[in-house]
């Protein structure tokens, strides 16, 4: 019961957290659709898989490696450890953020011709910041997701949307008279918002700090002792990170070179994919993803290997009801939704985001259990299993999309279609790889009782 408690209550602050974030960010889109239209949502979405991806190489795994370095340690020593491995991942990561905002800014003109519309340069250049600062505030996060307190999280993911609905909608008002110019002042909003984020997480951390034992800090507080830990921690959950943006990057360059040959907009069917649809997919997930962060340190804080088997069954039975409702219901009132939601699109524009709405809905089950199913693995050291179901995935994902955008009729529901193959992959790989390891150590108990006796 008490694991229980502590599993939903976590995943609730978490997943509330998220939905409200998600939420906030899809009431956004509404009037940032109307403003900037299909052609500037398309640009402005350009920018996102090159930065999530930046943000994969600079340490987006270190939220999770953290909460699971700091659930695994003695409850004795957990407030002495946890503030070094803290202060060691602000270090670690603030050079892996310098970095990644350098090679964005410096690169911006080079990526966006890469791309195949060098409008966006401008909205990279005003982005770049925002990887040194989510790197900070991944550092705060993870700190407090090992402790199993969610709230903080969930807070700052909120402040986060707030700050970017409203000072985006100003600067892209602002900027109103220039396409480039306003999607550019979007994507700096973006930047204030992790300034206010960053600084939420700082404040609230202050206030909690415990004193640390000045003993310990003597033994054991050099950087290279636990960054050495992180780094070894993050790199398999940083590799499983990366690939989805590697995709995403990729599929910016096929939708718009392969279906650009035979359609004019082509810009904006990828942001009427990627900014409408997928936006309305991952609001579901959203709420599904306090389940799967929750999961890593309350499985990585158990003793033994029957305690973690029956808190990831829990975790994986809740994903699966809650996923499947919002499935359903996104595939029954897919008209709705993006009636309400995104008003300014045209009627042809509205039947194409409904068709691809309802495409996609599968996906809301298949990724909220793929991410829940990757924690359960992280959190029990089977960290390379996701990463190769994932390469798996989204190589038939990418090969799927050569073949089906070079086919007219088909088009951008290439899209939607290569991601279900994607998830669906995944999803059933790690199922089995999960399912034969807890067969195979029944069989094993079952084969020592029976020798003992």
């Amino acid at each position: 019961m008490k694991f229980k408690n502590s599993i939903i209550g976590g995943a609730t602050a978490l997943g509330i957290g998220a939905f409200v974030s998600k939420l906030l960010g899809a009431l956004y889109r509404m009037p940032l659709t109307n403003m900037l239209g299909s052609s500037g949502l398309g640009l402005y979405q350009m920018v996102f898989p090159v930065y999530c991806l930046l943000l994969d190489f600079s340490g987006a795994g270190v939220p999770n490696a953290m909460a699971k370095l700091i659930a695994e340690t003695d409850k004795n020593e957990k407030q002495n450890k946890a503030f070094n491995y803290l202060k060691s991942s602000i270090i670690l990561l603030f050079c892996f953020g310098i970095v990644g905002t350098l090679f964005m800014s410096l690169f911006s003109g080079t990526i966006s011709r890469f791309q195949g519309n060098q409008d966006a340069k401008l909205a990279y250049l005003f982005l770049s910041p925002s990887v040194l600062l989510v790197c900070l505030i991944s550092c705060y996060r993870g700190y407090f997701q090992g402790f199993m307190d969610m709230k903080p999280t969930a807070i700052s993911q909120i402040i986060e949307q707030v700050i970017k609905l409203i000072l985006g909608l100003i600067l892209v008002g602002i900027f109103s008279f220039n396409l480039v110019l306003a999607v550019s002042g979007a994507t700096l909003a973006i930047s204030v918002s992790e300034v206010v984020a960053l600084i939420y997480l700082i404040v609230v951390y202050k206030k909690r700090k415990v004193k640390v034992e000045n003993s310990f800090i003597e033994r054991k507080n050099h950087f290279g002792y636990y960054a050495k830990k992180i780094i070894k921690t993050t790199i398999p959950i940083t590799l499983v990170g990366i690939i989805l943006p590697i995709s995403h990057v990729v599929d910016t360059f096929l939708t718009i070179n392969i279906i650009g040959q035979y359609r004019t907009d082509a810009t904006a069917l990828f942001g009427l994919f990627s900014g409408a649809v997928m936006t309305v997919i991952n609001l579901p997930v959203s709420i599904c993803y306090g389940l799967s962060a929750v999961s890593i340190p309350a499985v990585s804080s158990s003793k033994d290997e029957e305690e973690k088997d029956r808190k990831a069954k829990n975790v994986v039975l809740l994903t699966t009801v809650i996923s499947f409702a919002f499935f359903v219901g996104c595939f029954i009132f897919a008209p709705i939704i993006i009636n309400i939601l995104f008003r300014s699109l045209s009627n042809e524009e509205k039947r194409l985001a409904v068709n691809l709405l309802r495409f996609t809905s599968p996906c809301i089950l298949l990724l909220s259990l793929v991410q829940t199913l990757n924690s359960v693995l992280i959190a029990k050291g089977r960290t390379y299993i996701p990463l190769a179901s994932l390469s798996v995935g989204v190589a038939v994902k990418i090969l799927l999309c050569v073949v089906l955008f070079k086919r007219p009729e088909i088009n951008i529901y290439g899209s939607a279609i290569a991601l279900i193959a994607c998830y669906f992959i995944v999803c059933l790989i790690n199922l089995i790889v999960v399912f034969k390891f807890k067969v195979r150590n029944a069989n094993a108990c079952n084969y020592n009782r029976q020798y003992a006796n």
